[in-house]
């Protein structure tokens, strides 16, 4: 099974035990990358919201005139840490995918010296050194390549901890909305002097954003598509609120049948999607065989859900969905697509 990035505390503590390992690596879903995936859907980083504030951006200037960032520069990440630099990083290593593909498209990624194990997009990123995961981060390694800035997500407080102790700048970069992932990602542009590369991205996003936005505006609460989206069979884990793929789901105009929850990565009955009834079901492609069991209709129980009686099951590219980063609006039209077919042709 293909691995995926990222999660807290919470779900790992959850996921540990005989298959704990294995189920780390599989649900390491990069951009379920919430620092408070688990839970109450807190940070558990720290605050987990939007920057704090940040010192040493210098004026766009006149238009035309390419924006660039005045050092020492100073912001607060999103586990609530104040982050320094004292001057334009230049070897810079990623240690999440999702920010390797914003580094990468916001005209960055001839500064990327190593990134986890877990990136492989764009293809540049599988000819750098790979610095290991989550739990077997290779910090002798990154030590050798002599960054001068490093970029994680949350629930990484003891990699953190480590790459401080070895003088290496690390920020924090977990948003936890569609919205956010846009300020992200010009907040990494600020922090590695490319601003104009990060307008350019967030400007294409923002519009196709908008775009979904509009079509499905006008849809009355009572027509909106109930959906389910699957993280893991075994436990039946799902998305709830506090999570961005939770954010992605309401932002395409589906209405997210674990919204009661109120928990970022909650575990769900069998019997509670039943009695939810999703028109929708969703999952993930490094799940193939709960999408298999659902076609087929072979999971017990769920032969009445109306998704599995109409065959609205889809399979999505884990990379589209579970990475907050530039792909993300790919995923969010994908799912528009399905929600409503009639509005998306």
């Amino acid at each position: 099974m293909r691995t995926r990035w990222t999660m807290g505390r919470s779900l790992q503590a959850l996921l540990r035990g005989r298959r704990g390992l294995a189920l780390v690596a599989t649900l390491l879903i990069l951009a379920l990358a919430l620092a408070g995936c688990g839970g109450a859907g807190s940070a558990p980083g720290g605050s987990g919201g939007s920057p704090a504030g940040s010192s040493g951006q210098a004026p766009a200037g006149e238009a035309g005139a390419a924006a660039h960032t005045a050092y020492p520069y100073t912001f607060t990440d999103d586990a609530g840490r104040q982050v320094t630099l004292e001057a334009r990083p230049e070897r810079i290593i990623s240690l999440a995918p999702s920010n390797t593909e914003i580094l990468f498209a916001i005209g960055a990624g001839d500064r990327v010296v190593g990134v986890d194990s877990f990136s492989d997009f764009p293809a540049e990123v599988k000819d750098l050194p790979k610095l290991g995961g989550l739990t077997d981060t290779n910090y002798e390694q990154i030590v050798a390549l002599k960054p001068d800035l490093a970029l994680t997500i949350g629930g990484t407080e003891d990699q953190v901890k480590k790459l401080e102790e070895l003088g290496i700048p690390v920020a924090v970069i977990q948003p936890k909305t569609v919205d956010e992932v846009l300020d992200r990602i010009q907040r990494i542009g600020e922090l590695v002097d490319a601003q104009d590369g990060a307008a350019r991205v967030v400007e294409d996003m923002r519009a196709r954003i908008d775009a979904v936005r509009q079509r499905v505006a006008g849809i009355p609460a009572e027509q909106r598509v109930r959906v389910f989206y699957e993280v893991w069979n075994d436990p039946l884990m799902t998305v709830g609120p506090g999570g961005f793929i939770h954010d992605v789901i309401v932002t395409a105009g589906g209405i997210n049948v674990a919204e009661g929850t109120g928990q970022a990565w909650p575990q769900i009955s069998l019997e509670e999607v039943v009695r939810q009834d999703p028109q929708v079901i969703v999952v993930p492609a490094s799940l193939e065989t709960s999408y298999k069991e659902l076609k087929e209709k072979r999971r017990q129980g769920w032969e009445g859900i109306t998704a599995v009686k109409e065959g609205r099951i889809y399979v999505i590219d884990d990379n589209l969905i579970s990475r907050p980063g530039p792909r993300l609006v790919e995923g969010l039209e994908q799912l528009a697509r399905w929600f409503y077919p009639d509005r998306f042709q």
